[in-house]
């Protein structure tokens, strides 16, 4: 993530409930999209198995974006106010579903 205040960069992870957080929903986004375009390219080029599992793993991922995105952003996280406190000026940040 990146601090509205101080431009900072910092992990979206840490708002996460489970310890050491999970994963942040950017990282999942950005992972089932990358899954979805190696299907697509898979799929145009006639590729066996690879793009049905390619495609099958991009579902199980962008199944998780939006669990990952209510852990950083409920009040039953790691912070009060449903997102992120950056740990370099104490700002507090919004988790948004692309934040890394």
């Amino acid at each position: 993530m990146r601090c509205s205040a101080c431009h900072s960069r910092f992990s979206a992870a840490w708002a996460q409930p489970s310890p050491g957080g999970s994963s942040a929903p950017g990282v999942l986004l950005v992972g089932a999209l990358a899954f979805g375009g190696i299907a697509a390219v898979s799929f145009l080029f006639n590729v066996a198995y690879i793009s049905w599992f390619c495609l099958a793993c991009a579902l199980v991922v962008a199944i998780r974006v939006p669990i990952a995105w209510s852990d950083c952003r409920s009040r039953s996280g790691l912070s009060s106010h449903g997102g992120e406190t950056c740990p370099n000026c104490g700002s507090d940040n919004t988790v948004r579903l692309w934040s890394l």
